[in-house]
């Protein structure tokens, strides 16, 4: 079993360009020393349905939004074979970023995850 560090998430609000954007990291990788078990990245896009000022997400895309990741990460993080690295809200996109383990088991996972019906979104 690989060592999976505790994560600890460190909030930066930043922009691209001249557009806002909000990124949540896990700094606990800076200091994490099994990045060798995890040598595989994985990059999961989602367009925001609902948009607000500048690309940012509404109030009700935001939740959508968490729900979702809250099906997602546990499906990925099965048996440790991923870490979560960071995530950015900008130009009417989240993007979930992670370090994986095995990308084989990650592509499962998530293709699981589509073949089931979506109660999150429309």
């Amino acid at each position: 079993m690989r060592d999976v560090p505790v994560p600890c998430y460190s909030l930066i609000e930043t922009s691209i360009g001249s557009d806002p954007a909000i990124v949540v990291v896990n700094s606990t990788l800076l200091t994490f020393t099994g990045h060798d078990a995890f040598p595989w990245h994985l990059r999961i896009g989602v367009i925001c349905k609902l948009q607000g000022v500048n690309g940012m997400p509404t109030k009700e895309e935001v939740e959508a939004l968490a729900r979702m990741e809250e099906r997602i990460a546990p499906a990925l993080e099965v048996d440790h074979n991923a870490i979560f690295l960071a995530r950015i809200t900008a130009r009417g996109e989240r993007v979930l970023l992670y370090r994986v383990h095995d990308p084989e088991k990650a592509d499962e996972a998530l293709q699981l995850l589509i073949s089931t019906p979506d109660t999150v979104r429309e």
